[in-house]
């Protein structure tokens, strides 16, 4: 059975996506590829330069030289950790920031560089967020002193808090999170909303003290202030306010009641 589109003459047919998507998931690939081979071939290439490797090989090898290995392997995994964040950062620079507004993404229309940029972003995006073994660490690497502060300049988000499990912050350079935020498992953060013939790019905005529930969906365009609380599973609308020491929850989120103000 046809569908609709179908139905219609050839020239009166909407754009097929599939060839962008299809090229989207090329770029995504090589970068991914670029990355994770360029990381190994230098960890290797390092650690034969430095002598690093036990001399003897790790099979039939005894209790002494099993431990050596398992030092060795471990101070590589570490180094090809950081080299894999260090080359996400070197591949973040040159894609400058989008800007913030509505782009149509209407069959027939030139796509707005904006969207390409962030299309770019999320490349590296995904790169981060779903590492590849033995990337394993990078979540740690991009959290810890001294490669936060430049992963959160460059990269993103901008934050003055550290997470225990990395949420997922799908447009970190869109995103600005406050002092002492604690984000539980699971919860999306955005700074864009798809629409269905559009994409609208804002800002996300976490202030201090906040609260963020496991598992719920905070859209572009949202300022949480201060003090304020998200329940698990909440959904927050795109462009909401929630005021300070305010606690919000449910599908779509909605005020519930206030807290006391922050110690």
């Amino acid at each position: 059975m046809m569908t609709s589109s179908e139905a219609l003459p050839r020239s009166a047919r909407p754009a097929d996506p599939r060839l962008a998507i299809r090229g989207f998931l090329l770029i995504d690939l090589s970068a991914r590829l670029f990355i994770w081979s360029t990381a190994f071939a230098l960890a290797c290439g390092l650690f034969t330069r430095w002598n690093a490797w036990p001399e003897c090989g790790p099979i039939g090898a005894d209790m002494s030289t099993a431990w050596q290995w398992g030092r060795a392997l471990t101070n590589w995994t570490l180094l090809y950790n950081l080299i894999y964040v260090v080359l996400l950062l070197l591949l973040r620079l040159p894609v400058p920031t989008p800007r913030e507004g509505r782009y149509s993404t209407q069959a027939g229309q030139p796509l707005d560089r904006q969207l390409v940029w962030s299309a770019l972003q999320a490349v590296l995006t995904k790169a981060r967020l779903e590492a590849p073994f033995p990337a394993f660490l990078v979540f740690h690497v991009c959290n810890l002193p001294p490669m936060c502060w430049i992963v959160g300049r460059i990269f993103g988000p901008r934050t003055k808090s550290c997470p225990i499990a990395e949420p997922q912050v799908l447009d970190p350079a869109m995103v600005t999170i406050g002092r002492n935020v604690v984000i539980g498992f699971g919860a999306t953060l955005t700074g864009h909303v798809q629409e269905r013939d559009a994409v609208t790019l804002r800002r996300t905005v976490i202030e201090d003290d906040v609260l963020v529930g496991g598992h719920s969906v905070i859209p572009g365009g949202v300022h949480v202030r201060r003090g304020a609380m998200i329940g698990a599973g909440a959904i927050v609308m795109p462009d909401t306010v929630i005021g300070e020491n305010e606690f919000w929850a449910g599908i779509p989120a909605k005020k519930l009641r206030d807290l006391p103000p922050v110690a």
